[in-house]
């Protein structure tokens, strides 16, 4: 995961140089791909290079350098009360156009979407913003204090973060015979605690004003070193009111106001490697989330901070964790863990990755309709994990966070932009937009075994597994284990529980061992039960058992796909019990797959296909099987054999009553001549006859 400055398809990877760190510029309008380059699982990359939008690698590059700051860590007040002193600005060649009642909403408002809500809603009512003394943002009314210069002044070329400075001074001046400045420095600690600007005229990261022309890029302003009143301003954010879309993209006033506590930036050293995305607030889609206007996220509503950053704001241990909530640490095997939503609960599960403090899975629950206001434009619903790797101390120096976080992603490993609504188109603009698990889209585990794993990043196998990741839901639930999952089972007193329609995956740790699992199905219900996804070289086999543990049935292959398959008709509601063992061969980092449906009769034709016999030829007193499938699960009442010699004399009968999908007949062709013989399959049904017939030739030994 070494920093590099990569282009793909006009999608731009880079580092930031120098202490930077603000808003990200708006992907939809600066990055188009159909070209994506594959990621590995720990993040490393290979790419190809080209030029899009009129923006090619070096200046967007070079916009990047000095774009971005972010503050160190601030102390939250106490009483949880934030004030917010608030200024707008306005130039001589870029008149502020909007009220002031209109960016009083966008702060403080109560309700819908504003500054206020957000840091409510995200922080669990633990952040209260509010305007101070000031009542709102200053000058009161439609009134914007003016700028000594133009705004190309202040905007022209790159990041004139000086100029900046300048223009929150200018702003400060202007009001400071409005306001008392220690007012709102509300912890007694001589510095300001939360500036914000707002300049007329749009952001820089949202427009094309030629090759950053004379537009301001939205930034957290360190070192403004302005004293009023006796205290100091340390720092502002720094936005636009932007006339030129409806609403501002609020979702960079959240963004950059994160900054003013501390958080960093997680675009990461290639920007869209998808390691926050459109999943958190601090990424590079995150703050843009919200309604398609022209092509481009209006960012009216914004992705909630990653439970990470909530945790601990600039996501470096060494200063300890302070944030919004703590950590669940799952350190022993549990079944069914319920995982709430994070929009509404403070619930972020920690899973230690082979007892190392600094590696670690983060597990959250993400629900777009949770009745929040904020996290309903996410790309879907489900469990996020996010493999997150503290082991190398981030430099004093660095303001971003990417590096050490990754988000697992089941429809998308390698992160190349996979559509998970069309797996054959790939653009880089989809990365992240299936990572979430749920047995909505079958993305039900992550194991040793799966794509993406749970290895630790230095390959190690980790011998973690979630499993039985549910519905989506305000709460979901996931099994976590250690080793074999749902373990003990070995026994028919150890039989783990299943739930029809839900995927099951494990392991044979040895050639010993045997999982054995358990279930009640509903009287006259069709039960089928495959085992799929059998190790490479492994054979593996499925039985089932009445609940006084008797053999009923043993699994036969799935003509249609690689597996074991048993399908049964249920007659009483009874425990059963289903047993996987191993013929040959075991692995304890490959697990199979274990799937119980429960179909009910189905309506349709009776027939029988792929009727087979083997061995044939056949040698005089060999046993033949007969195998035949009843397609579509359909029920017979019975299903006969019968074989005939030439000379239409029965030789042998046998019979299966209840019969759904696939059967099979043994005859031991004992005390018969060697030639020619017919045999007969016939199913019948409420008056329905099918029948299919072959030839069998018995041979002398």
């Amino acid at each position: 995961m070494q920093n590099k400055i990569l282009t793909f398809s006009g999608w731009f990877l880079f580092c930031l140089v120098g202490r930077a760190l603000a808003v990200p510029p708006n992907p939809y309008l600066f990055f188009e791909s159909s070209n994506p380059v594959a990621f590995g699982d720990q993040g490393e990359s290979e790419t190809t290079s080209r030029r899009t939008n009129n923006l090619d690698a070096e200046h967007f590059f070079a916009a990047l350098q000095g774009c971005c700051f972010q503050r160190q860590m601030a102390v939250q007040q106490a009483d949880g009360i934030e004030y917010v002193l608030a200024i707008k600005i306005d130039f001589q060649d870029q008149v502020g156009t909007r009220s002031g009642d209109q960016l009083d909403q966008y702060l403080f408002a109560n309700q819908g979407i504003s500054l206020k809500t957000y840091y409510r809603e995200v922080s669990y009512g633990q952040m209260e913003i509010q305007a101070g003394p000031a009542n709102g943002m200053l000058p009161k009314g439609n009134k914007w204090i003016r700028a000594n210069r133009l705004m190309s002044y202040y905007g022209d070329g790159k990041h004139n973060v000086s100029r900046y400075r300048e223009l929150v001074r200018e702003a400060c001046r202007g009001i400071d015979t409005e306001i008392d400045f220690r007012q709102y420095d509300r912890d007694r600690n001589g510095i300001v605690d939360h500036l914000f600007v707002v300049h007329s005229g749009d952001d820089e990261a949202s427009t094309f004003t030629g090759t950053f022309g004379p537009n301001i890029w939205s930034v957290l302003v360190p070192r403004v070193n302005g004293k009023f009143d006796g205290v100091m301003v340390a720092a502002a954010v720094l936005v636009a009111e932007e006339p030129s879309f409806k609403h501002p993209h609020l979702g960079i006033y959240f963004h950059e106001f994160f900054h003013d506590f501390g958080a960093p930036d997680v675009y990461g050293s290639p920007m869209i490697d998808a390691r926050d995305h459109k999943w958190g607030l601090m990424g590079m889609y995150g703050p843009y989330q919200g309604d398609m206007v022209n092509g481009s996220g209006d960012g009216m509503n914004p992705s909630h901070i990653m439970g990470y950053l909530k945790w601990d704001f600039d996501a470096r241990p060494e200063n300890g964790r302070h944030g919004w909530l703590k950590t669940t640490k799952i350190g022993e095997n549990v079944v069914n863990l319920p995982v709430p939503c994070i929009e509404l609960n403070p619930t972020l599960f920690e899973i230690n990755i082979l007892e190392r403090k600094k590696e670690f899975f983060l597990i959250e629950n993400r629900n777009t309709g949770s009745g929040a206001i904020y996290d309903r434009k996410l790309p879907e619903s489900g469990i996020l994990i996010w493999h997150i790797d503290e082991s190398k101390a981030r430099s004093p120096y660095s303001i971003d966070a990417g590096q050490q976080i990754w988000l697992e992603d089941p429809n998308d490993p390698q992160h190349i932009g996979i559509n998970p609504k069309d797996p054959n188109q790939r653009n880089l603009k989809f990365i992240s937009d299936g990572a979430a698990y749920s047995t909505d889209d079958q993305q039900v585990a992550f194991m040793p075994s799966t794509r993406p794993n749970t290895y630790a990043n230095d390959g190690t196998p980790s011998r973690i597994s979630i499993t039985n990741i549910g519905l989506e839901g305000k709460t979901m639930s996931l099994t976590v284990s250690f080793g074999d999952t749902y373990e003990p089972n070995n026994s028919f007193v150890q039989a783990f529980p299943l739930e029809t329609g839900q995927i099951y995956q494990s392991f044979i740790f040895s050639a010993n061992d045997a999982d054995y699992y358990r279930f009640r199905p509903e009287t006259d219900t069709i039960i089928v039960a495959q085992l799929t996804e059998i190790p490479v070289e492994n054979s593996y086999h499925l039985s089932l058992f009445d609940q006084h543990q008797n053999l009923i049935a043993v699994s036969a292959l799935i003509e249609s796909a690689v597996g074991q398959q048993i399908v049964y008709q249920a007659e009483a509601t009874e425990i059963l019990y289903l047993v996987v063992r191993s013929r040959s061969g075991f692995s304890s980092e490959q697990s199979y797959q274990l799937i119980l449906q429960q179909i009910e009769d189905q309506v349709g034709r009776l027939q029988i296909s792929r009727a087979r016999s083997f061995p044939n030829p056949v040698q005089s007193g060999q046993w033949v099987t007969l195998t035949y499938t009843i397609p579509d699960f359909q029920k017979a009442d019975e299903v006969a054999l019968k074989i005939y010699s030439v000379g239409g004399g029965l030789v042998h009968s046998d019979s299966r009553p209840t019969v759904v999908g696939s059967g099979r007949f043994s005859w031991p062709a004992k005390g018969v001549a060697a030639g020619i013989y017919l045999y007969l399959i016939r199913a019948k049904r409420d008056g329905e006859l099918h029948q299919v017939s072959g030839k069998i030739a018995v041979v002398s030994n």
